[in-house]
């Protein structure tokens, strides 16, 4: 038999048109923005992983006082490591910003072209793109010292840089001031060989596979290599702030947005508890003529806990469609706008639709049916 309360769904939601309306709505919002972070979140966490390998990215890097001799630099790869040049000067602009200049990378920290050319002359450059961005600075524009200028030909994103940190002890980054561009290494031979320092990148022969076995191998590393030379920087990669301190936002971040999610839907859980409360005084009468014609008490529970789920259920589905178009690249947009991360494919997974689809229904069900359980147990 048919519960005839069923026919009275229709007539419940015109009758509470408007309260479903802004629930229906919050929740469409809610869960679109959760789910298209999530998506973007979980795209960006894997270029960034993945670039750590496909861009060569370094385990640490080094600044000695003076250029290292041939001698000094085989001494300190017997230590199990490989050296490579990543030699660099800082250039004040006629913007009031400074430019940390690189030689094109071959072999370690590889640069990602996002947009337009490497320089291929003496007099042109490729530089960070959200430096580009922040500073409204277009590809075919033109950077100025004191003393030269080059030709923007592209925009790049470094491995070693996804955040513009100038000085690893620095509290915040700033990516407005502070910007990183590499040009050919004959043009960077040519600069002015007195400002240059002398930062070496190395690579682990056998990479340490956790952080504490890379602290010890690390620290071991540094007194070793303190010995043939005279140490300005020593910065290990997990301690790099420039490298690490994207990965750790975006994970606080994720976590953060779920637990933002769970409480609006625990908060809608219990308006609907509310809600139903109401219902179920108007119609006591109602419902005890049901329980007396034979009516059981699990068709009743279901009428009740059938408008919440509906909406739910469709807001979750609307708001997923959402997430997964236009909000992905909003929320891709926003970390775009402060870091300095690769090109990256967006990366379809299940456990977004578990955390904004299947869990906040499970939710809803578990707090309706806790509300209905404490004030109106004869249901139940």
């Amino acid at each position: 038999m048919k519960n005839p309360l069923n026919k009275r769904l229709p007539r419940e939601f015109r009758k509470d048109f408007g309260k479903y309306l802004v629930i229906f709505l919050l929740l469409v919002i809610t869960i679109g923005f959760v789910s298209g972070f999530l998506v973007a979140d979980g795209s960006m966490i894997k270029a960034y992983t993945e670039g750590i390998d496909n861009y060569n990215t370094e385990n640490g890097h080094f600044r000695t006082s003076e250029k290292m001799n041939d001698a000094q630099i085989q001494s300190v790869e017997e230590n199990g490591i490989r050296i490579y040049n990543n030699f660099y000067l800082e250039q004040d602009l006629t913007n009031g910003s400074t430019m940390r200049i690189f030689a094109n990378r071959e072999q370690v920290n590889l640069a990602c072209l996002m947009e337009g050319v490497f320089p291929k002359a003496a007099n042109e450059i490729a530089i960070d793109r959200m430096y580009a961005d922040n500073n409204k600075i277009s590809i075919g524009d033109t950077l100025k010292s004191d003393t030269q200028s080059w030709k923007v030909t592209g925009f790049i994103a470094l491995p070693d840089y996804s955040c513009l940190f100038q000085n690893n002890n620095d509290s915040m980054f700033d990516s407005v001031k502070f910007g990183i561009g590499v040009v050919t290494s004959e043009a960077f031979e040519s600069l002015d060989s007195p400002l240059v320092k002398y930062c070496y990148a190395w690579k682990y022969n056998d990479e340490p596979t956790t952080e504490k076995e890379e602290k010890e191998v690390s620290d071991d590393l540094m007194k070793a290599i303190n010995k043939d030379v005279s140490l300005e920087e020593f910065v290990p990669r997990y301690l790099n702030q420039a490298i690490t301190f994207t990965r750790d936002d975006m994970g606080s971040d994720r976590a953060m947005m779920i637990v933002f999610l769970y409480i609006v839907i625990a908060i809608m859980a219990f308006v609907f508890g509310i809600t139903i409360s109401n219902t179920i005084a108007k119609e006591a009468n109602v419902i005890g003529t049901l329980l007396a014609s034979g009516y059981t008490r699990n068709e009743l529970i279901r009428h009740y806990m059938a408008m919440p789920i509906l909406v739910t259920l469709i807001g979750a589905f609307i708001g997923n469609i959402l997430g997964y178009t236009i909000m992905k690249d909003v929320c891709a947009g926003m970390y775009y706008g402060s870091y300095s991360l690769p090109t990256y494919v967006t990366v379809w997974n299940a456990e977004a639709f578990l955390l904004t689809t299947i869990i906040p229904i499970l939710l809803m069900l578990l707090v309706n049916y806790t509300v209905l359980r404490r004030d109106y147990h004869f249901l139940l």
